[in-house]
């Protein structure tokens, strides 16, 4: 990379700036230095879910960003490496060392949410191609990771820049298992007694890709490491009862996050259980398991699944329910950053 382009990515002056990439004009004022840097900000919108509005807005809040500009004919400029944005709890976003829109240049960008991700993943951003990937990253973790990959922006000149767009897409799945105690085959007031679920066979560490990066699909999984065993208590469910309008089985499944991957036979829910009518001191116990790849064939990124079951003398699954994930807080179904 030449001189002028390392000057270019590190000085915050527009005027240095312009100079060193080979840009004419005089330098610009404070006030025109502020229209031409590149900015980032949320539009309040109340929708429910899981990264909500409370999480997002509040001080401290943030997301990272890569970026890059290039000239027609001349080499990548990196302008965003992994840059923190953060909230200030008043709808305002900021990052350090500003960047400024240099005109005819094209740029690029791409981000995650949130900024903090599980210490062993790992990110990795292609300059030339502008492609984002996730190395090692671990769903157990909890956390509702998104990624935003927008189209390519050219600064025009003579006009100000408006702040960037980036509309995130969901890239896990969300996935709850809710019991509950059908009277009609129980008896009134008879209810499933939860002693032990514990849910296994399936990964959840992968690597995420953002090709291709569609509403339909927001990039490509690939599962690593081993599956989760059946003496994992990560997804073990303590002792609960269940009522007749459900009872979420794992507690704090609003966060229980998956890898997409294809379901088989070997991703089990396994519940052991008992009937609350029984006058024995220790009442009689039951196991039923279920393939989870008999239910559902994969769980795809950006959906909800939602497994319904009752128990009788063995437990039934309803039909399950896939929605999209509306649970992003920005703009309507998805965390959507626009000014």
């Amino acid at each position: 990379m030449s001189k002028g382009f390392e000057i270019c990515r590190f000085m915050p002056l527009l005027a240095v700036a312009l100079l060193a990439c080979g840009c004419s004009g005089d330098r610009a004022d404070q006030a025109g230095e502020e229209a031409r840097m590149v900015r980032f900000g949320t539009t309040r919108v109340d929708t429910r879910g899981v990264t909500g509005n409370a999480e997002l807005q509040a001080a401290g809040s943030a997301f990272s960003v890569w970026g890059t500009c290039r000239k027609s004919g001349s080499s990548t400029i990196p302008v965003f490496d992994g840059t923190r944005v953060t909230c200030d709890g008043n709808g305002q976003w900021s990052y350090d060392e500003p960047q400024y829109w240099f005109p005819t240049f094209t740029y690029d960008f791409r981000a995650l949410h949130p900024a903090d991700l599980p210490a062993d993943a790992s990110v990795a951003f292609a300059e030339e191609e502008a492609r984002l990937s996730v190395s090692g990253f671990d769903a157990a973790a909890g956390i509702d990771l998104l990624a935003a990959v927008p189209a390519s922006v050219t600064c025009v000149p003579d006009r100000t820049m408006g702040p960037v767009n980036l509309e995130f897409r969901h890239l896990l799945a969300r996935v709850a298992f809710v019991g509950r105690s059908d009277e009609q085959h129980l008896g009134t007031g008879r209810r499933i007694v939860i002693d032990r679920a514990v849910l296994y066979g399936m990964r959840t560490r992968g690597d995420w890709a953002e090709e291709p990066f569609t509403d339909l699909k927001p990039g490509t999984w690939t599962p690593t490491g081993e599956p989760v065993a059946a003496a994992d208590s990560r997804y073990t469910a303590a002792a609960l009862e269940l009522a007749t309008d459900g009872t979420n089985l794992f507690p704090g499944d609003d966060r229980m996050f998956f890898i997409p991957q294809e379901l088989t036979d070997e991703v089990v829910l396994e519940i052991t259980y008992h009937y609350n009518y029984s006058d024995a001191a220790q009442p009689l116990q039951f196991t039923g398991r279920v393939a989870l790849g008999s239910v559902s064939e994969r769980w795809e990124a950006g959906k909800s699944y939602r497994y319904p079951f009752t128990i009788s003398d063995r437990i039934f699954f309803e039909t399950p329910t896939v929605e999209e994930w509306q649970y992003a807080p920005i703009n309507g179904s998805d965390f959507n950053v626009d000014l």
